[in-house]
């Protein structure tokens, strides 16, 4: 799958370096700019692909269904108020500069509401690779993709990133893309690297085909999704409610704040290590040297940078607008590459030194704002969608399958089953349920 990708400009430096377990990652601000190139609607259940690039008119392409952001950690530059517009990313890949300088995973986290639905995720890369452009050198060639650069990207159920507890992770989502678009010959010809932005559907309208998933199910029903983690223990006790560790606590809340906890991952593979993911007999070319690197960018949720009085900062989340990313920590935790029996093992929570946005700007000589240690992801939700009552399942057609999820939620008395709303599960539930579904939608 070669794929092309979209474009905006920016300006950034790169957080890079590794270190001990919860010692600071040691920031070089001044390490290569970045040019954010492209983005691309992507939607894997159909097949759709809907290519923007700077200043060509086109918009992203969408379904006939309606997303809405729930969750996102997207602002670039958490310091703008104080006069820092440099954007930063992480080195995840760096060939030969550390001995966790290939194949590791990164691992970030945060909380969500219970029973939250996704069918769209949006997910970024910054790379060095120069990439193999279809015709000509300049910006108005196609993007080809650098032969099997992939990465790979899971979302993972109840795990908040800590070493203490990592029973309780299930995965949800696990998705590859190979051919990765590297950096641009504009980018590359001026010591740049290049950003790219993809937007990934799960659902296409109208399609057979559905990888929506929910996350922190508590009623085993996925809702609208077409999977999630229902059954964890062959018992039939979903994800939010379960005890995989038998601490007596749930799994769905190990930092105790109320809220379902979720994590996501990366890891790059870089080409030249075996991996043919396109099945054409081409491996890649081996990375040269460490300018060949990967990363993504970091971002913070919605919010305001506050100076604490003591010389340190603190990045204050606006948990009230609709795509609130809470539970973001000035925290990531890092996993070793693959052992011997493709095992991965914790390394530790890494951070910058603590967010700040002190330090003067790059532009006169100073080493810039630390950021905090969050990194950029957003996640959609199907927009409100409006059934009639009949049509139990919200499916658009009234059939057996809604009969049955009713006498489901009925047994297990789920408030969707008091059809009559007057908080108990009686005859009168069961008789008005069946008078909607025999007079049908309108």
């Amino acid at each position: 799958m070669k794929q092309q990708y979209l474009s905006i400009l920016v300006c950034a430096g790169m957080a890079n370096g590794m270190a001990r377990a919860q010692d600071p990652v040691m920031l070089e601000p001044t390490r290569g700019q970045v040019v954010r190139a492209g983005h691309i609607y992507y939607n894997v259940a159909s097949g759709e692909r809907v290519v923007t690039l700077l200043g060509d008119g086109q918009t992203s392409g969408a379904d006939s269904g309606a997303s809405l952001p729930v969750w996102a950690a997207q602002n670039p530059t958490p310091c703008a108020s104080e006069g820092y517009t440099t954007e930063l990313f992480f080195a995840v890949d760096n060939p030969g500069s550390t001995t966790l300088a290939s194949r590791i995973t990164l691992l970030d986290y945060g909380d969500i509401q219970s029973d939250t639905v996704v069918d769209c995720i949006q997910i970024n890369w910054v790379v060095a690779h120069a990439d193999a452009w279809a015709n000509g050198t300049d910006s108005s060639s196609g993007v080809v993709g650098v032969e099997e650069l992939a990465a790979q990207w899971m979302v993972w159920d109840a795990d908040n990133g800590r070493e203490v507890n990592r029973s309780t992770r299930l995965p949800l989502m696990d998705f590859l893309f190979f051919n990765l678009p590297g950096n641009t010959p504009d980018n590359q010809g001026a010591g740049a690297l290049t950003g790219w932005t993809a937007d990934v559907d799960l659902f296409a309208f109208g399609s057979a085909t559905d990888l929506s998933f929910e996350i922190g199910d508590t009623d085993g029903d996925c809702q609208t999704a077409a999977f999630c983690n229902s059954d964890v223990d062959g018992a039939g006790t979903p994800v939010g409610l379960a005890d995989r560790d038998f601490d007596g606590l749930a799994d769905s809340d190990l930092d105790g704040d109320g809220l379902f906890d979720w994590s996501w991952t990366v890891r790059f593979y870089q080409p030249a290590m075996g991996h043919d993911f396109d099945s054409d007999s081409d491996f890649g070319d081996v990375p040269g040297t460490a300018s060949d690197t990967i990363g993504i960018g970091i971002g913070v949720p919605e919010g305001v940078a506050v100076e604490n009085g003591d010389g340190t900062w603190t990045w204050q989340i606006d948990e009230f607008v609709p795509d609130a990313g809470t539970g973001e920590e000035d925290r990531f935790a890092i996993y070793n590459p693959p052992n011997s029996t493709g095992e991965i093992t914790y390394n530790g929570g890494y951070w910058f030194g603590g967010f700040a946005c002190t330090g003067g700007l790059i532009s006169t000589g100073g080493t810039g704002y630390t950021p905090a240690a969050m990194f950029q992801m957003l996640l959609y939700s199907p927009g409100v969608i409006d059934c009639c009552p009949a049509d139990y399942n919200c499916d658009g057609s009234l059939d057996f399958f809604d009969v049955s999820a009713f006498i489901m939620d009925f047994n297990a008395m789920n408030p969707d089953a008091d059809f009559n709303l007057d908080g108990a599960w009686d005859f009168f539930d069961v008789s008005l349920f069946i008078q909607d579904f025999t007079v049908g939608c309108p």
